[in-house]
């Protein structure tokens, strides 16, 4: 009976009324949709690692211009110099205020009072050289800096300073010792001002570094593919000017013009390709005669003249045609074809007509010493 009531009365209710109760269940659903949003979320996305925020350089170019009145004049500084001789020596240029370190102030690198009035307040707690003292402050900007300059050959020690200052470890190298006191109008890095190598030869004997002046391939990047069987030592005479060559390991001789000779005016930059150590690869025999080895015959120490003494087919009688024979060039024999003699001596020279053919044969050295005079007819043994 209750039942049936129940359903008459809901019939009984206005139509309209099933539009508030559904506009009130679609409030609830996005409410609802709302407040459980963020928590679907957080038990879902991701856990993500916190980036650790890099401490903050502080902008200090306008607390810095007590620095700047001083040290961009030097009269100022030879007023409040305590030997005025050395004034000089903390003078920077007025334009290196505007370089990008410069522009961030004196204060913000070296410490110290930049609004005192004074120079002992000024200079309270001042850091002379911050790579130094803090070179973590250097590495907020200067992280990712390379091994190696491919286009300088140059191989530089960054991985092994940032990798000791991480971990608080000393340092003997630090970064002002290449670049200077930058800010201060020095700064190799921008190719304005490069560094001689006596200064880093200099500054790794002073400090006794591992790195020592002879091992050239702990800093540059050799060109040349022999480098793993020659050191840069061998070839390069200088440190101030690696195109004086002094090449003494040559494997040919370098003697006369060949020592005035640029390497690669005969070999192929940058890897001494295209040689095979024969006078042939650079020169053309003018005969035909011979191989390509024309030392064998021509002395390069002496504007190539010819050293026939030297010539294997002599080796074996030329000791004993001493005398005028030496004295010969190659052509009053050979003549233009070089082409092999016969050792007799009638091919040269004619018997005078006292001497029978017969009797005493084409040997003349049989007779005749061939380091005196002909003429004597000396013989063999006296």
């Amino acid at each position: 009976m209750s039942q049936k009531f129940s359903l008459r009365r809901i019939r009984q209710w206005p139509r309209w009324t099933i539009i508030p109760i559904g506009v009130g269940l679609a409030v609830i659903a996005i409410v609802l949709g709302l407040l459980l949003e963020p928590v679907g979320y957080a038990l879902t996305a991701p856990q993500v690692e916190p980036t650790p925020t890099l401490p903050a350089i502080h902008y200090s170019r306008t607390l810095s211009d007590g620095c700047h009145d001083c040290h961009v004049s030097l009269p100022a500084l030879r007023a409040s110099a305590d030997d005025p001789t050395t004034a000089e020596e903390y003078l920077i240029e007025p334009e290196s205020v505007m370089t990008p370190h410069g522009t961030l102030g004196c204060v913000a690198c070296h410490g110290g009072n930049g609004e005192a009035e004074d120079k002992e307040t000024a200079h309270q707690g001042l850091i002379p050289d911050l790579s130094a003292e803090n070179p973590k402050q250097c590495l907020i900007c200067h992280r990712d800096l390379p091994d190696e300059i491919p286009g300088d050959r140059l191989r530089l020690p960054h991985g092994r300073i940032i990798e000791r200052v991480e971990q608080g470890e000393p340092c003997d190298v630090h970064c002002s010792d290449c670049h200077g006191g930058v800010g201060h109008g020095f700064d190799p890095v921008s190719g304005d001002v490069i560094c001689s190598m006596t200064v880093c030869l200099d500054c790794h004997e002073e400090r006794q570094l591992d790195v020592q002046t002879t091992d050239c391939d702990a800093c540059h990047i050799g060109p040349h593919d022999i480098a793993e069987s020659l050191t840069c030592s061998d070839c390069h005479a200088s440190t101030e000017r690696w195109d004086e060559v002094d090449a003494t390991i040559h494997p040919y001789p370098l003697e006369g013009k060949h020592a005035e000779t640029y390497c690669f005016d005969c070999h192929q930059y940058p890897d001494f390709k295209g040689l095979e150590n024969v006078c042939a690869d650079c020169h053309e025999a003018g005969h035909e005669w011979g191989d390509d080895d024309c030392a064998a015959c021509h002395d390069p120490a002496n504007s190539w003249d010819l050293t026939a003494g030297t010539w294997p087919q002599h080796i074996d009688y030329w000791d004993q045609y001493k005398g005028v024979h030496a004295q010969l060039s190659c052509q009053a024999c050979h003549f233009e074809t070089y082409e092999n003699l016969p050792s007799d001596c009638d091919y040269c020279h004619t018997a005078p007509s006292s001497h029978d053919a017969e009797v005493y044969g084409s040997d003349c050295v049989q007779c005749h010493q061939a380091d005196q005079e002909w003429e004597e007819g000396t013989l063999p043994g006296g």
